[in-house]
């Protein structure tokens, strides 16, 4: 759209602005230009482009001055507008010269000739080249008139090198040697443009000025003998210096989100659409957020690397995701991220660990349990010989009997575990593939997370709590035009219903339980994050990876840490990429006022015994757990049995508070092979 600059009155209250009018008032009569709300113009963030790295902004042929238009057909096919795609005059020529030669010195082709070969054939300069330009030719001039012949060219011709970049079409060639737009070129500046087009590199008005100008003044000269420039004007503007000032070469800001839009509009228009229709991409991407997230990222995993020689090259990623619209207002895809590496965000398909247990609770909740339902978690073994399995707890410690809310707090792998044997390990994957995570292996170890997903995957899969229980495709589009201001591609709107309601808001209480009593309370405790908060970590087998998925009101944001080539990082998720995570969003969130959740309100909140599901008789190890609306437990009871908690397995190790720890790399066991044994409690206690 257009306007132009306005004045504005910006009302805000509380630290929100709370509306922007027009000075004289919206009821004013506007034209059609400003029949919208007042608004900012967007910052340009990134050009894209394709392997060969050409840069070029499509203009259309009103807008390349007619003096300019002049000088470069006088300059490379003086009888374009005369011929019929092939000048045989001047070919027969070209030909004689190039046999006499023994080789190609002279080309010969018309403007037309020149497109086809830009468009169809590659620069190679062989005399079977040469000859498969004409019928290619006569095809376009049969299919287009001379002036979209001719547009098709300016935007095509490639004009030399900027700093790594290939400068293609006129526009950016005006704005890489004058600094100036394509609209402002003089007779002069063009000529000096047509002057290079035979051999840019060679002609190149910075490294050899002169030469550029004996050819410059040569087409000045053919200008005047063709009757474009009155008598003798040549030899005036002769005198006058080349006048080129360097511009700016194209802007390549935030490559990790820049990457992603190109991937994502590779999904719903032909591919390299981005690269080669000249399209204007309009982002969900909220630029201080993004500046905030690669700053943060970036210090918090060179932090992790001075801490210790085994983080050297430790890697991360970073995705904020608006849960309602599903907007990626920023993303992080590395360290350092540059154009062309590797995005973590999006491509890395890692083992999710604990990350994924609040989907294994949901599936659960939505089957009728609820966060007083006591599971055990004690020592178990999955399968025979070969094929055994027997997950452990991070510590060895073990419990006869504990609450859902509980085993989820503390991320307890053997209770997880018996949720997947209570409510299936095929229905889980059925639940989570509507979160979004399609294709898990439904085996035993699915609520441990030994399958596979990307950090954009597993966060996305997150905003289904924080979205009353629906799920839209993640997207950084908010529109795509061409040039002509045609719209072509925008966010998928489309949004299907994950859990009920009521269930997402169950899961963002206890997930905000995690924060508080669980694993992951070092984010408030440690880390001063002191706004409402949910999430959950996740480590995968032998510290590999480290997550952290947590959610706000305003956001949903995930963290992944590891090595590109998986080792140990030596430290579980509430080390390393928990605190990444507080110092990334704690910065963005800096002078929003805290929200509450809203779902709170649709809950009912007791204080629970965390192991028995009883209410409890005191404050004393209890917890304040949220549970839906008449599922609370209304009476207290006294354990016997089941206290003391803990039994320590004898043959235990230290393993990561939420970690997927297994004896067997392979759990891809088929479910129906599964024979298993629960043991008594042992009797070592503490």
């Amino acid at each position: 759209g257009g306007g132009g600059p306005e004045r504005v009155i910006v009302r805000v209250l509380e630290g929100r602005i709370t509306g922007v009018d027009r000075l004289g008032g919206i009821a004013q009569a506007l034209p059609p230009d400003l029949a919208h709300p007042p608004r900012l113009e967007p910052v340009l963030v990134s050009m894209l482009f394709d392997e060969e790295r050409m840069w070029r902004t499509y203009v259309s042929l009103e807008r390349v001055p007619l003096p300019v238009r002049e000088a470069i057909v006088a300059s490379e096919d003086r009888r374009f507008y005369s011929h019929i795609g092939v000048d045989f005059l001047g070919a027969a020529r070209a030909l004689t010269v190039n046999l006499r030669q023994g080789g190609i010195r002279q080309g010969g082709s018309t403007i037309t000739q020149q497109l086809a070969r830009g468009l169809f054939l590659g620069r190679e300069r062989t005399l079977m080249r040469k000859l498969g330009e004409v019928p290619l030719a006569l095809g376009l001039e049969a299919l287009l008139s001379k002036d979209q012949i001719f547009e098709m060219y300016l935007n095509s011709v490639y004009w030399g090198q900027a700093e790594g970049f290939s400068v293609g079409g006129i526009a950016e060639a005006a704005r890489w040697y004058f600094d100036a737009p394509v609209e402002s070129l003089t007779v002069l500046e063009g000529a000096t443009l047509a002057a290079m087009i035979p051999a840019p590199n060679l002609f190149n008005p910075f490294k050899d000025p002169e030469r550029v100008r004996e050819r410059r003044n040569a087409i000045l000269v053919a200008l005047e003998l063709t009757k474009k420039l009155q008598a003798g004007e040549a030899a005036r503007l002769s005198a006058a210096p080349l006048a080129i000032h360097r511009g700016k070469a194209p802007i390549e800001r935030f490559p990790s989100y820049s990457s992603y839009v190109n991937d994502a509009l590779d999904g719903v228009l032909r591919r390299h659409a981005t690269t080669h229709f000249g399209l204007s991409i309009f982002t969900t991407m909220d630029l201080a957020w993004q500046e905030a997230a690669e700053s943060e990222i970036d210090s918090g995993l060179a932090q992790l690397d001075r801490a210790g020689s085994q983080h050297r090259h430790l890697q991360g990623a970073f995705v904020v995701i608006e849960p309602t619209r599903a907007s990626v207002l920023a993303m992080v895809g590395g360290r350092m991220a540059a154009t062309g590496t590797y995005n973590r965000a999006f491509q890395a398909q890692r083992q999710t660990g604990s990350a994924i247990k609040p989907l294994v609770y949901a599936a659960a909740f939505a089957g009728g349990l609820t966060p007083a339902t006591t599971v055990p978690d004690t020592q178990v073994t999955y399968g025979r010989g070969r094929s055994a399995w027997r997950p452990r707890n991070f510590d060895g410690v073990y419990h006869p009997q504990v609450t859902l809310a509980k085993a989820l707090e503390n991320s307890l792998n053997l209770a997880t575990t018996a949720v997947v044997e209570q409510v299936g390990p095929r229905p889980i994957a059925e639940v989570a593939a509507r979160f979004g995570l399609k294709g898990l292996k439904p085996v035993m170890s699915i609520g441990l997370g030994s399958n596979e997903a990307s950090l954009l995957q597993i966060t996305s899969a997150f905003t289904v709590f924080a979205a009353q229980g629906m799920l839209r495709r993640p997207s950084p589009l908010r529109l795509a035009v061409d040039r002509t201001g045609r719209k072509v591609a925008g966010p998928a709107m489309e949004a299907s219903e994950v859990i009920p309601r009521s269930i997402a808001a169950l899961m963002t209480g206890l997930l905000q339980n995690v924060t508080r009593y669980g694993v992951a309370r070092a984010l408030r405790g440690t880390y001063g994050f002191d706004r409402p908060v949910a999430g959950k970590t996740g480590t995968s087998n032998d510290f590999h990876d480290a997550w952290f998925i947590g959610f706000t009101p305003e956001l949903v944001a995930g963290v992944l840490v590891g090595y590109d080539r998986p080792r140990s990082i030596g430290q579980q998720a509430s080390r390393t990429a928990l605190p990444l995570w507080a110092r990334a969003v704690g910065r963005m969130l800096r002078g929003f006022p805290a929200a509450p959740f809203l779902s709170d309100s649709e809950l009912e909140w007791a204080n629970m015994d965390p192991w028995t599901g009883c209410l409890a008789d005191s404050l004393s190890g209890a917890e304040l757990t949220p549970f839906l609306l008449g599922t609370a437990p209304t009476s207290s009871c006294v354990p016997d049995s089941l206290y003391p908690y803990e039994i320590f397995a004898p043959d235990s190790a230290y393993y990561d508070e939420d970690s997927t720890w297994t004896d067997k790399a392979d759990t891809t066991f088929k479910d129906e092979r599964l024979e298993f044994s629960r043991p008594q409690a042992d009797s070592t206690t503490s």
